[in-house]
């Protein structure tokens, strides 16, 4: 470990002379006096990266930022000894610097309720929009209101993008249970609401799922030492710039391919929107039961979703349409072709290998390793509430067992509290007999009834036992259901044949079947190959002999016919 942590030092002037504009940062830990001094963090911002977001990004940040087509955008990355206020703190002036944030004004941060990232955001970033990650807070609040309905009025609220959705919701769920609503209220809706979000970022985003994308992103690489896994994330983030810009160039829409889909279904509910114009911009709007607003030089709409995401609502595409216009016109810029391309413009340039990297005298110590207590876990411990690893696989959560011994629910035989005092489990009853009843009214024969049968009905007409050849000992008789004695080979066995016995001399035949002779066979045979061979000389004397002379009698034959009558 000693010696990986000497070659941080080359690793980073590697980085800094391929890409001079790239901001790294490493710092050492000031409460260890120790030489050579203990790593505590490192700071990655490329340079390719810091413009690309800065052009083509929408300005969010869940540690990365999201493009124009609804995907990730990783901007920067650290290495820190731990989550807390100081770390959290370096990184986002860090975050600050590169980016050219200022106070946070026009910037949305989406984070967990880590109490250290709020105290940050309110310091570093106090103009920005903090949201809180939805499906946190809902990890939280369904401890204690449980159930699938509950669930879906949650998300209900949170994702309503009006106010009129929202307090409907909130109704609703108050008419099932009033402290739910409470509970809810406690979390700051403000925060974590569509209903509430500012729409100038032209982003719907309520959950950190793309900084958990990123983590799996990276799972792999997390598990090596600091250099591998730095170089880990270089390579793939290098990959990635390139994929998705040579992705984009070759598709001919105007719009990113997710944005498109998502249009696209807009459109689809568009046919049933009636449009009434009012002037050549506004537009009220009828959907089923709802009456709307729509503003197409403004770009708003009643249900604040077009407000909020940037590309029409199904209401105003059916303006749109009404002008004969394409939606993809009133499209916003950040999801535009050309933008995409200005944010995958740049790149993270490629380094030497460890052999060509400068020399640096730099020594480094690892920081201090925390070994907890018991065996290290490998896997993250999930929410109950979130999906299995594999999927078509139950879950044993809801189940309720019932004991074999007491026949209480809640608990199996192995923890019965009366797994003593209970008497043993009687016999589980007689299954009924498979079969139909006989008609005197006495229950079907079982199968174990008519084996025996059978056997003793076996045993009683079956032929005494014969040496065969070679000193076997077989049973056989022709007097045995479906048995045969053959003596092909000079062998006696018994073999099981069908129904009704078979012959000696060949394979067995049914009942009521007509065995042909040998002769007839032959001769048979013999014709059929005799026409095969012959069928085109047959065929030449038919059409010579037969078929032509008579073609040739017709004509007289009718005159004759014709003269008669």
């Amino acid at each position: 470990m000693h010696e990986h942590y000497k070659k941080v030092g080359g690793y980073i002037e590697a980085l800094k002379s391929t890409s001079p504009g790239t901001d790294i940062e490493l710092v050492t830990d000031p409460t260890k006096n120790s030489v050579p001094p203990v790593f505590q963090r490192l700071f990655t911002c490329f340079e390719g990266l810091q413009k690309g977001w800065k052009v083509g990004c929408r300005k969010l940040l869940v540690a990365v930022g999201r493009d124009g087509n609804d995907q990730m955008y990783p901007i920067a990355w650290a290495v820190a000894e731990g989550e807390n206020n100081n770390s959290w703190e370096w990184f986002m002036m860090k975050l600050q610097k590169c980016l050219d944030l200022d106070d946070g004004e026009g910037i949305a941060v989406i984070s967990d309720e880590h109490v250290a990232i709020i105290n940050v955001v309110a310091s570093v970033l106090p103009k920005a929009e903090h949201r809180h990650c939805a499906r946190h807070i809902f990890a939280h609040w369904q401890k204690s209101f449980k159930g699938d309905q509950m669930k879906l009025l949650f998300w209900k609220i949170a994702k309503a993008y009006n106010m009129v959705d929202y307090n409907d919701a909130v109704e609703e769920m108050n008419a099932i249970n009033e402290e739910a609503v409470n509970a809810f209220k406690s979390y700051n809706p403000h925060l974590f609401c569509r209903a509430y979000l500012d729409t100038s970022m032209k982003t719907d985003a309520i959950t950190s799922n793309m900084a958990e994308t990123f983590n799996g992103y990276i799972i792999n690489a997390r598990t090596k030492h600091l250099i591998y896994m730095l170089e880990d994330i270089r390579i793939s983030l290098m990959h990635r710039l390139v994929v998705k810009r040579q992705a984009m160039q070759k598709s001919s829409s105007t719009v990113c391919q997710r944005i498109q889909v998502k249009l696209d279904q807009e459109k689809t509910k568009a046919a049933n929107c009636e449009v009434i114009p009012s002037t050549d911009t506004l537009f009220n709007v009828n959907y089923y039961l709802d009456q709307l607003v729509v503003d197409l030089e403004a770009k708003t709409c009643s249900c604040r979703k077009w407000n909020m995401l940037g590309y029409p609502c199904c209401h105003a595409v059916a303006c749109i349409y009404f002008l004969n216009k394409e939606a993809e016109d009133f499209v916003e810029d950040c999801y535009k072709r050309e933008t995409y391309l200005k944010a995958y413009a740049g790149s993270i340039p490629p380094i030497d290998g460890e052999r060509y990297w400068p020399r640096v005298e730099f020594a480094l110590d690892p920081p201090p390793i925390k070994i907890g207590p018991g065996r290290p876990r490998v896997n993250r411990r999930k929410d109950p509430m979130e999906d299995p690893k594999k999927p078509g696989t139950l879950q044993r959560t809801g189940m309720e067992m019932t004991c074999s011994i007491c026949h209480v629910k809640g608990h199996n035989k192995r923890r019965c509290p009366n797994k003593d005092t209970a008497s043993a489990p009687s016999e589980p009853p007689p299954k009924r007999p498979r079969g139909r009843p006989r008609k005197d009214g006495q229950p079907p024969i079982s199968h174990s009834e008519v084996a025996q049968s059978s056997t003793a009905h076996h045993n009683a007409t079956s032929q005494p036992t014969q040496l065969g050849r070679g000193g076997r000992m077989c049973r056989g008789g022709a007097g045995s259901r479906g048995g045969r004695t053959s003596s092909r080979g000079g062998r006696t066995a018994s073999v099981r044949g069908s129904r009704g016995g078979r012959t000696p001399s060949g394979r067995g035949r049914g009942r009521n079947q007509v065995s042909f002779p040998l002769s007839y066979r032959i001769c048979v045979l013999g014709f059929c190959f005799a026409f095969t061979i012959y069928s085109e000389i047959i065929f030449d004397i038919f059409l010579n002999f037969v078929l032509l002379p008579t073609v040739k009698l017709l004509p007289t034959f009718v005159l004759k016919l014709l003269a008669t009558v």
